[in-house]
Order: C-alpha cells, then structure tokens, then sequence
C-alpha cells in the first residue's frame, strides 16, 4: 500500500504544517476574548480543513498491490460423436473415453478446477465426465479447438484431445493447431488399423428422371476384411428391389482395402419424388452395419418434353435454339418453318405441327410479314384451350399488328409499331438475381453482364403490369426502361419473352470467353423446364437443403416468398409442418433474411419417412402452398471411415509441442503433466488505484470541519 501526490510528499508535509500554524496564529486573540481550550479547537478545525484542501489540489493516490496464485488449467476436448459408439479391436470406444474422464485421479484434479472437460462433434460445450453424451452427427475437430483459441478459460496451459481423429467437417484441424499457441496433447480412442467392413460411400444418379426412360445408376463401395467371397449388392426404389449386382472379391489379399464401382440401370414407372436406395446385406464381423446402405431422392417426371418450335423463316436464331434444345437428350424438339406464301408445308398451321401434344411452343419471328392472319387464330386457340407454355423471341420481320392477337398468351403488349433497333446489353435488376430464369442451371447465378450485345427495338414493347420483368436493356452502361426478359404466369399458363434478336450472339460470340461459352444451351433448357413444370405455387418455394438426413441431424430448410406480381416478400409468415408416416407431425416457421429469403430448420427427427408442406401468409393474403418429401434416418458420415485416424493425431502433437499416446497410456501422460513447466501455479500481481481527491467523502469532510467552525464562531459571539 501507498499514497502518492502529483509534487514529492515533503512539499505537500510542509505546506500543511504551514496552513496549520496559520491557523492557530488567526486565533491567538478573538474578540470578543473566548477559553484557550475553544480557540484551539477552532484552530484544530481550520487547519484540518487547510490541509485537507490543500492535499485535494495535489491530487493524492491510493495504491493497493494484491498478489494471487492461479492454477493452470488443462482443457479435455472429448470427441462425443457418433463414430465413438463403435466397437473396434480395442474395444467399445464410448466406454473407453468414459473411463478415461472418470478415473479417479483426473476426477480429483477436475474438482479442483484444474482440468476442465469439454465436449464437442459439430459444438464445443464445457460438460462432465457423467453428463456426457455421445451421438454428434459430424466431427469439427477445427471448429473447437478455434473456439477453444478465441475464448480460452482463465489460465489455460494445455489442451488434450480425446478422439479417434476421424474429422468430417469443417477445415483440416492440422491448420488450426498449428494457430493454437499452447501444446496440445492427443489420446487415441480406437483402432488405427481397417476394420472388417462393408461401406456404401457415394451413390451417383441423375436429379431428374424421365417415365419409362432408363437411368444409370453407380455406387461406389469401399470393403475391407474379406476376401474370396460375393457381395451381394440391392437397388431398392421405395424399399422394393429393383436390382441386383455383385462385388467379386479375390483371394490372396489378405483382406485389404478396396474400393468397388457397382453400376446399375434403372427405369421409373412412377412419376413424383422416388427414393432409390442401394443396400449391402449385413456381413459376418462387420464393425458396424449402419454404413451397409445409401439412399437418393430422384424426381420423375413424365416422358421427354416435346417442344415444338414455329419460326417465321430461316435465321441464325432458329439454328441458336434448335442446336440448344437437341442438346438435351430430355427434350424432343420439332421444328416447322414458315414458307414464303405464309403456309406450312402446303397444309394450315393447326394441322402441320403437333401442337396438340407438345409440351411447350416456341415461336421465333412469328408473325411475320407474310402470316397468314386465320392461321395466327387457330394457333392462339389452341395455346390458350389448352395452357400450352410458350416462349417468345423477336426478329426484325415481325408483324407487329397481328401480334397483337396473341398478347392474351405473352406477358408483353405491343406499345408501338416502329421497330427502332439498337445493339444492348441485359441489365438484371438486383431483386431478381435469385430468379431460376437468369440461372444457368437450377441454382447457378450467372454474370450476364459478360453476355455479348444483341438487338432489340426501343419503346416497342411495354411489359405487362403483372408480368416479372426479369431483364431491362443497357446502351453504352446506362440501363432504359425497355424490356429484354420478360415472364409471366396467367390462369395457369405459363410464358417467356425474348424481346430482341439476334441471340444467336449468346451462343457463338459468348463461346470467346470461358465464362460465357457454356451459358445459352444450358439457359435454354432450364427455360423450358420452368415453362413445363408445373409447379404448385409460383409464389413460395421451400426445400430442405438436402433430401437424406442422418438420425439426429438438424432438418434446416431454405425458403422463398414472392406476392402476385412476382415481387419479393420480406414479412410472409413462411411455415413448414413435416408429417412422419406415422402420422407424427413437426411444425416450425422459417425466419426472414432478405429479398424474399428464408430459413429455419426443425430439431433432430426421428428415422423414418416425411412429406412436408410450406404455407406463406402476409397479413390476411395467402401466398400459396408447396409439397415436397425428405428422408432421416440413413447412414451417417461418421461411419464412412471406421479406423482411428492415428496419423492426423500425431500432427497436431507434434506441431503444437504437445505428444500423442494411445488411450492405454493416458494415465502416465496424467502422471507425466504434473513434471511439465506448464503445469506449476502462476503468481499473479494486480494494483488498484483510488483516487482520494476525487472522492466526494473528502468535500463533505472539508465542509463539515469548517460549518462546525462558524457554528463555534456563532455561537461565541464572533460573528
């Protein structure tokens, strides 16, 4: 302890005594003439308060020095996931980690606050030897020990890690120990040689399927511990089998690793989201049967789509499309172009193209100058009778007085009857850069501004008010409000417009840049098929990000809201109920995030089956409703790879100074820490300060002594 001021203390000593003698020398005579025992007291009271005042403008300091003795903390990370509840030649490895944690000396060193045993697969949790629960779907090895880094306990001096290696997720954990500062020790839990096993580890088929058409099928499967024997190997589609193969395994090698490529060929019956799963009977030894099946969710839809496209005469727009939709082995597309006299092939339209069963109609430049206005007629009746989907691309030729006709069917009217053309480049709005239709593909977003320029005519067309209007032009970086992509939904049929020419660009001229050349032929197709499927809502759109769910994995789901104009919806109460067969049903409500996105998840579900729904709500208007199905309960990725990963383990020891040993030496490593420099208590010093003139004690002080003083003075008769 000490108190310090702002000018050395022997100053501070003197003028005080100096302030007190002042004091008394003030009262060596009153008047009127009071005792000597009051004129020292008053004396008494100055000079206190002098000197009081006096030690307040030189700023005194309390110092206080405390010393304490710290323990040094060692953190257990014990890897509590579902790969620890095997069986291998060690032994059972969730009951040798427990006996690990509860042995009786590193209990007692527990109690004392010394160790502190944590827990972790996906989350790193403090627990206990007895709370700890084993059954993590995944292992993040990195993501502990970086949480462990970033919010260290006090007086953290080591780290051993209790875990059989085998990371599944998240970064390689040899990266973040090299990052960690402090050495870590690593216990082996397992067995670092192959298991006797059977593993399913990738199955391999198309998304989308098509009714009555075949589709192949792999399975790659890693065995271990046999030899000299058939695999039997089952292709189930909704638990029936479907087909079988056989793994032919040799002799003479001693049982070692091998990897395996099953091929299968199946062909759909049924249309809607099927299940196919590929199985491996249980065989004699294995580790685990819980890695012996695979499964995959393929949407079959009915037979190739059948497009028929209708052009106004020959053009490079027409090869642009035609070569784009024959590349796609899932679509069949006919063409039918218009003869000079505005016929087809000598016969009326209605009765040249099988309108009749295609699936979606694509007219390019049509009407044109030529057509033939009964022919234009009958066309629209049967576009509008039946709902057929179509698509739109202009051209320089158009007849713009008889496309009038068909604006019924388009989401695009004719504004004007000049044909103004300029060469531009698309501009996407931002609120529709999540749109399926400026993907490449299903999901893939695409920089359009790369795309070369193409024609369209300015002030021509005016996209209609409930129309999305995907895509405005831009002239030398500046956009107009002239519509490029448009796209529209009404009483159910569906339409898309290319309101220009010349997009035979996109596909010859994009080819000069790798980012560009494999844009059109993939666009195209994923065109058609947002023309062709008929969704159940055009408005909410919820899929679970993937279709197969370990047990105990969360259920998380990505959503979409959108209102009748096709406008993202921000607020929309988005709420997804999951019905098990049993008949048990889950409910959750998907949180907003932004441009009419949302997710949210349920908790870990019971294995079984499960159709889900989604329902969008904003204020009293519903948005609309989607179906769909996802599968819990099949093989977890914990049991891909069933040795102890005895490598990785001894890196991190010995990039971090630390040492490997295996769990039947962890009771001498224990024994080992208590020699380790690490391990001894820290004295740690800390000083507190109080500042004394900044206390209002001492002004209350300093006003008392001298109100007691002229309440003595008053008193006396001195006032």
């Amino acid at each position: 302890m000490s108190l310090s001021f702002q000018i050395p203390w022997p100053i501070v000593a003197c003028a005080a005594v100096l302030l007190v003698a002042l004091a008394f020398f003030v009262y060596r005579h009153t008047v009127p003439p009071v005792s000597g025992a009051r004129r020292t007291l008053l004396g008494i009271l100055r000079g206190a308060a002098l000197a009081l005042l006096l030690a307040s403008i030189f700023e005194p300091i309390f110092r206080n020095e405390h010393k304490t003795v710290a323990p040094p903390v060692v953190a257990l990370l014990a890897d509590n996931s579902l790969s620890m509840t095997l069986t291998d030649g060690t032994g059972n490895r969730e009951n040798i980690l427990r006996s690990l944690l509860e042995s009786p000396a590193l209990r007692a060193k527990a109690e004392e606050g010394s160790y502190q045993v944590y827990g972790f697969s996906p989350v790193l949790r403090q627990t206990t030897g007895e709370s700890l629960r084993v059954g993590g779907t995944t292992t993040d090895i990195a993501a502990a020990l970086r949480h462990l880094r970033e919010k260290p306990p006090a007086a953290l001096r080591a780290v051993v890690l209790l875990s059989d290696g085998d990371y599944n997720a998240g970064e390689n954990p040899l990266y973040e120990a090299e990052k960690f500062g402090l050495p870590i020790f690593t216990v082996g839990v397992g067995d670092s040689l192959d298991q006797k096993d059977v593993v399913i580890e990738k199955v391999s088929t198309n998304s989308v399927a098509y009714l009555q058409s075949s589709v192949p099928f792999d399975a790659t499967i890693k065995v271990s511990g046999f030899e000299s024997q058939k695999i039997p190997v089952r292709l189930l589609e909704e638990g029936r089998q479907i087909a079988m193969e056989y793994i032919d395994l040799p002799g003479g090698v001693g049982g070692k690793v091998g990897e395996y490529t099953v091929r299968f060929a199946f062909t759909p019956e049924k249309i809607g989201v099927r299940k196919y799963t590929v199985s491996v009977p249980p065989q004699p030894g294995e580790v685990t049967q819980k890695n012996n099946a695979r499964s995959v969710l393929v949407k079959v839809l009915k037979n190739k789509m059948r497009v028929t496209v209708i052009a106004g005469g020959p053009g490079a727009d027409v090869s642009a499309v035609m070569e784009a939709l024959r590349a796609d082995r899932n679509i069949e597309a006919t063409l039918t172009v218009q003869q000079p006299n505005g016929q087809f092939a000598n016969r009326p339209l209605i009765n040249a193209v099988p309108l009749s069963t295609a699936d979606c109609l694509i007219l390019i430049g049509y009407p044109s100058a030529t057509t033939v206005e009964s022919s234009l007629t009958a066309l629209l009746g049967v576009v509008t009778s039946r709902k057929l989907p179509l698509m739109f691309i202009g051209s320089r030729t158009l007849n713009l007085p008889l496309l009038r006709k068909l604006t019924p069917a388009l989401p695009f009217q004719v504004a004007s009857e000049r044909m103004d053309e300029q060469l531009v480049f698309p501009n996407i709005p931002a609120e529709k850069a999540d749109n399926v239709l400026v993907h490449v593909g299903d999901d893939t977003p695409f920089d359009w501004n790369k795309l070369p320029p193409v024609y369209a005519p300015l002030g021509t067309f005016a996209a209609k008010p409930e129309a999305m209007l995907l895509a405005t032009s831009k002239i030398e970086g500046i956009a107009v409000n002239t519509p490029l992509l448009a796209a529209g939904s009404v009483m159910g049929q569906k339409s898309l417009a290319l309101l220009g020419y010349g997009f035979w660009r996109w596909k010859l001229l994009g080819g000069a840049s790798r980012e560009t050349e494999n844009f059109f032929d993939p666009w195209i197709s994923n065109a058609i098929r947002w023309l062709t499927t008929i969704d159940q809502s055009q408005h909410v759109r919820v899929d679970p990000v993937k279709e197969v769910f370990a047990q105990g994995e969360p259920i998380e789901f990505l959503g979409q809201a959108y209102d009748a104009n096709y406008r993202p919806v921000d607020d929309a109460e988005l709420r997804v109920e999951a019905t098990a067969s049993s008949g048990q049903r889950f409910e959750t409500i998907l949180r907003p995030l932004e441009n009419g996105r949302y997710e949210g998840g349920l908790e870990a579900l019971p294995e079984g089956e499960y159709a889900y729904a989604g329902t969008a709500k904003s204020g009293d208007t519903q948005l609309g409703r989607v179906e769909g199905r996802f599968s819990v309960g099949e093989q977890s990725i914990e049991f891909l790879d069933t040795k102890m990963n005895k490598p990785l383990m001894e890196q991190i020891a010995a990039v971090t100074g630390g040492k490997y040993v295996d769990a039947s030496d962890f009771p001498t490593l224990m024994k080992d820490f208590a020699s380790r420099p690490f391990m001894k208590p820290e004295t740690a010093r800390s000083t507190s300060e109080l500042e004394l003139w900044n206390l209002p004690s001492i002004l209350t002080v300093i006003v008392a002594l001298l109100g007691f003083e002229w309440f003595i003075r008053k008193r006396s008769g001195m006032l």
